[in-house]
């Protein structure tokens, strides 16, 4: 294994290559689909990057959340797993009317709101800076 390029750098370098040097080059179609190349590429940086803590932090939220003991994965696979099947429990509560009122129905927005920023952070953080963006002038004081 070499130490350098991580495969991070080595895909925020392609990408910055392909807006660097494709995008301006080329037009329509092709300029459209460089430009995804790019998004791609960076989502996949951040997800390497970012992927383990961010499953890990939500299966945790979630096992506490419905009150369940925390899951040892042994691997990135098994944590994905247990973050399905406790995404199932807590569905099935949902639908079951279980966060429709009361003190549990917040806890549940905390954690399902928690858990899609912490997607945005990986598939588009613009996404994210926005919204907190609307949010910060929709609660400042006038």
């Amino acid at each position: 294994m070499q130490d350098r390029p991580t495969a991070i750098e080595l895909l925020e370098a392609a990408a910055d290559f392909v807006d660097r040097e494709i995008v301006p080059a080329t037009s329509g179609r092709v300029q459209f689909q460089s430009r995804v190349v790019a998004n791609v590429m960076r989502i996949v940086a951040r997800e390497i990057a970012m992927e383990d803590r961010v499953v890990r932090d939500e299966v945790r939220a979630l096992a506490a959340l419905l009150g369940e003991t925390e899951p040892d994965p042994r691997g990135l696979d098994d944590l994905h797993k247990a973050a399905f099947g406790l995404n199932e429990r807590l569905s099935g509560r949902i639908r079951a009317g279980d966060a429709d009122r009361g003190p549990w129905r917040e806890k549940v927005l905390r954690a399902v709101r928690q858990a899609v920023e912490d997607k945005l952070k990986i598939a588009n953080p613009r996404y994210l800076e926005a919204d907190l963006k609307i949010r910060e002038k929709s609660f400042a004081p006038s």
